[in-house]
Parts: structure tokens; C-alpha cells; sequence
């Protein structure tokens, strides 16, 4: 069995603010609705090779969203499985697996409880520049930032070697800074996924930000957008592929990449 791990946000949907440059023929499909409005898009063209890719390949959608902020995108189906929480949690046919929540959290548990990360950014919570602090589901925490300009210098890589000493790996991504257990990954989701499924096939994998890095290394075959987090340091694993557009076409680059490989695998 081919599994096709891929992100979702700025890898095959996007924000209006990640758009980037449109093609003169380049039509949008709104595929995220929150309060009432879009929120996230891909080209209709995308939506066309997502939906291939679907029929050819066991595409699992790995995020680090909450379940419910996953449940909010529309896919051409729901997928046979998909990874939330960066992995903590596994929806099998849309619904929650409780046998693989709680496993992640005996793997959480390796690292200090989340009410001590929790506490680190307490401490900054009531900061002008500090839009929100959420915990999800109890698996990792994050901040925003009102701009990722205003995040005080220094303070992330403070947060870093504090969370690290209690076991916990600190991203920063954009205006969000993660705070996430080091066993809790995409790439530990996937290869627990591929252990559960009992496959032996290859892996295709597709990113554009520093959560998916471990995730793009761990496949067999990866490719990520020329943008995002990732691109912005210059990041190059070894074998990965780089599209050759930004931005919502780049969905439709990655799109052709995986379709092209992995659907006739």
C-alpha cells in the first residue's frame, strides 16, 4: 500500500494572505468556511488532481490542527484516515480512533505534563503582543502573536531551551509559536499509521513548514512548495523535491508530483 502523507495549510489549502500569484486562468474553490466566511482555497485544477490522486493513492491529510478545525475543510471525500494534532490523533473515516489517542498520550506522558510548557507561556499570556495561548486537546499548546514582528527578542529561543529541558520541542511558525511532547510528531504519526496498517509500500510525503521537516526526511519520496517556513531558511533535506511556483499554485505543483509517482505505484 502507496501512502501520500501530506500537510494541509499552504501545501494544498490556503489562506487569502498565502495565495500568492494567480495564473490568468487560475480559478479558486473555496473549501474552508469559518463564522460564515472563506477561509481557505485551492485552484480548481488542484481540487481535480486531489481528487485522481484520491482515487490512485491512500492519501492521509497529517496537520497539526485540532480535529475540529480539520473537520471545517472539505475534501473531494473523506479520507479512509487522517492525522491531526501533529499526529496525535488519528480519524479513521472521520471519526476519532481512542485506541491511538491513547497511546499518544502514554507518548505525551514521556515528556513533563503540559501544564508546566502551559506555564511558560502563562507567563506572557497578559503581554500586549500576545493575541492568544490554547491548549489542544490536551496533546500541545501554542501562542499567537498580535505580529510575528512584535514577538520580543531573544524570548523563543529562551522558551526553546526551557522546553527542551522538559522534553518538549518548541516551533515557530509565521505568528504561532508550538510547543508539542518530542514523541508527538508527524513522522512518528506516520510511521505509527503505516505500523497500524501493516503496509509495506513506499511513502510520499508534502510540506512547507518546520513541523513537516522530520515528516519530509522520514518518506521515501517528498516534495515541498518553494515557500513557507521551510523554504524561508533554505531548508534542502536530502532527495526533496522544491516546486517551481509559490503560493496556491504550488498546491497544483505538488499535486502533479504526487500524481505523476505515487499513483502508479
Amino acid at each position: 500500500m502507496t501512502l501520500v502523507a501530506v500537510d494541509l495549510d499552504r501545501t494544498l489549502i490556503f489562506s487569502p494572505a498565502a495565495l500568492g500569484p494567480l495564473a490568468d486562468d487560475a480559478t479558486l474553490r473555496v473549501v474552508e468556511m469559518y463564522d460564515g466566511a472563506p477561509l481557505s482555497r485551492m485552484t480548481d485544477r488542484s481540487w481535480q488532481l486531489l481528487t485522481e490522486l484520491m482515487d490512485r493513492s491512500q492519501l492521509v491529510p497529517v496537520t497539526t490542527r485540532s480535529t475540529l478545525q480539520y473537520q471545517r475543510v472539505e475534501l473531494p471525500r473523506v479520507p479512509a484516515f487522517a492525522l491531526c494534532t501533529n499526529g496525535g490523533t488519528l480519524l479513521v473515516n472521520g471519526r476519532p480512533d481512542p485506541l491511538w489517542r491513547a497511546e499518544s498520550l502514554a507518548i505525551a506522558a514521556e515528556s513533563a505534563p503540559l501544564a508546566e510548557v502551559a506555564d511558560l507561556f502563562g507567563t506572557v499570556a497578559d503581554e500586549p503582543w500576545v493575541k492568544l495561548v490554547r491548549d489542544v486537546e490536551d496533546l500541545f499548546t501554542y501562542l499567537v502573536a498580535v505580529e510575528r514582528s512584535a514577538i520580543p527578542v531573544g524570548w523563543a529561543e529562551e522558551l526553546t531551551g526551557s522546553a527542551e529541558r522538559l522534553g518538549w520541542r518548541v516551533s515557530v511558525q509565521g505568528r504561532k509559536i508550538y510547543a508539542v511532547p518530542s514523541g508527538i510528531s508527524k513522522e512518528s504519526g506516520v510511521v505509527r499509521l503505516r505500523r497500524h496498517l501493516g503496509s509495506d509500500g513506499p511513502v510520499f510525503a508534502a510540506g512547507d513548514s518546520l513541523l513537516d521537516a522530520g515528516m519530509l526526511i522520514a518518506a521515501d519520496h517528498a516534495i515541498r512548495p518553494a515557500h513557507g517556513e521551510l523554504h524561508d531558511v533554505g531548508w534542502a533535506g536530502d532527495g526533496v523535491t522544491v516546486t517551481g511556483r509559490a503560493g496556491v499554485l504550488a498546491g497544483e505543483d505538488v499535486l502533479d508530483w504526487l500524481l505523476s509517482r505515487s499513483g502508479h505505484s
